[in-house]
């Protein structure tokens, strides 16, 4: 078993290494419903059934201040590609009218996470309908407000159908989770946070991945990169922003990315998504 995932990460990781050489071209999708659900859909270059991702972003929305794809989705939807899986993006702000949500304070919010919960299960259930698509290797990855949507689509009683893979979290919100209840969980959870994250700190979260290891120790991990603050994933340089109306330091928070962090919660991503999307 060992020596067939270290061949796992072998060939994820050379896969990865070729994932500038990927094309995207991604193709808009409306899913029908209660509103027209907007997808920004970037299929593997492999036939046959693949894993697929779904990618949730975070409270700047998918598109940049030009329109654009933000380059953070671009960027692993190449990674995800080279390793021969699809991924589906959720517009859940754009698909309501709205396009950033966060400088707005949370009680005025007219999109909370339970509206993106419905998002991912609509995704969920139009990726079952595709032929491309392996129904039993789906795992979730959100950022930040998306982090905090896939925390949503943890508890396994909202999968009436087939269940996710695997989840993983980027620097959720985990505050309002200290008056709830813990869920069986879907699916195992990978939590990646930053110790210097001012915006949604980790040590809510920490104390969330306790509470879920003591009913499910094999189901949670948690991991925390030292130096990280808010969106440490990022290219961008840290940066402090006043227009933020959450978080430890009412004054504002610090955002941007730190290399190091960067770097090995890539190495943790990449290993748990290719265990549990493995071909089995």
């Amino acid at each position: 078993m060992a020596a067939r995932v270290k061949a796992l990460r072998i060939v994820v990781a050379f896969a990865l290494s070729a994932a500038g050489a990927v094309s995207l071209a991604f193709e808009r999708v409306a899913v029908d419903g209660e509103f027209p659900l907007q997808l920004q859909w970037q299929p593997a270059p492999q036939s046959g059934r693949r894993p697929a991702i779904i990618a949730l972003h975070g409270c700047g929305g998918l598109y940049n201040n030009r329109g654009q794809l933000d380059g953070r989705y671009i960027s692993y939807a190449q990674r995800w590609n080279a390793a021969g899986w699809h991924v589906v993006a959720p517009d859940s702000f754009g698909s309501r009218g709205q396009r950033s949500i966060c400088t707005q304070p949370a009680v005025e919010r007219s999109i909370k996470v339970a509206h993106r919960r419905d998002d991912v299960l609509r995704t969920a259930t139009w990726l079952s309908t595709r032929d491309d698509v392996d129904p039993k290797r789906v795992a979730i990855v959100g950022w930040s407000n998306g982090a905090s949507t896939a925390l949503e689509v943890v508890d396994r009683s909202f999968w009436r159908g087939q269940a996710p893979a695997a989840i993983v979290t980027y620097y959720p919100g985990c505050g309002g989770w200290a008056r709830r209840a813990i869920v069986e969980p879907a699916a195992p959870v990978l939590m990646l946070l930053g110790e210097a994250d001012e915006w949604t700190p980790a040590a809510p979260c920490q104390q969330l991945g306790k509470r879920f290891q003591a009913d499910y120790p094999e189901m949670v991990a948690v991991r925390t990169f030292a130096d990280g603050h808010h969106g440490f994933d990022s290219r961008s340089p840290v940066r402090f922003r006043a227009d933020i109306p959450a978080g430890i330091d009412k004054r504002g928070v610090h955002v941007g990315g730190n290399a190091v962090a960067r770097e090995a919660s890539l190495a943790e991503l990449d290993r748990f998504l290719g265990h549990h999307l493995r071909d089995k």
